[in-house]
């Protein structure tokens, strides 16, 4: 039998999700420049911090809306037994480890894609997404200051 593909319509949380990461992508910008140009360090840190973890959050949450991707639910239940195989392998510590890596490295936006992907049904994501900010956001400063001192 062959299965019928349907089309899936354009969702109002598909806009959304790019107004969120064009807004993120435009303020982030502006955000590190004055957080940069502050002389107190907490201050700075805060500064980034909160806006990373503030946008990271709404991002996973609409990434972890059902109609935001409607085909991977197909997806995931034709690879599900090939993943538990493989998944058992893993301990939930490494994936968390995983997401703390590529978090710090690539930030908010890539922590919240990390998470969605590797704890989808994991019930402390939203925690995982606060902490794994912290050395992103150090990160990103050391860098940041280390560049102006430089300059």
């Amino acid at each position: 039998m062959s299965k019928v593909i349907q089309k899936h319509k354009f969702h109002w949380v598909h806009l959304f999700a790019v107004l969120i990461l064009g807004g993120y992508f435009l303020l982030s910008k502006v955000n590190m420049v004055h957080a940069f140009s502050n002389q107190n360090l907490v201050e700075s840190f805060l500064q980034l911090y909160l806006f990373g973890t503030g946008f990271g959050l709404i991002l996973l949450y609409i990434l972890s809306h059902e109609k935001f991707f409607p085909v991977g639910k197909e997806i995931e239940k034709e690879e599900e037994k090939k993943e538990k195989k493989l998944l058992k392998k893993y301990l939930h510590h490494g994936k968390i480890l995983a997401v703390f890596i590529i978090g710090t490295i690539g930030g908010p936006v890539f922590s919240a894609l990390t998470i969605r992907l590797l704890l989808r049904d994991f019930s402390y994501k939203y925690i995982i997404l606060i902490l794994a900010n912290v050395p992103s956001t150090l990160f990103t400063l050391a860098v940041g200051r280390g560049i102006l001192s430089f300059v």
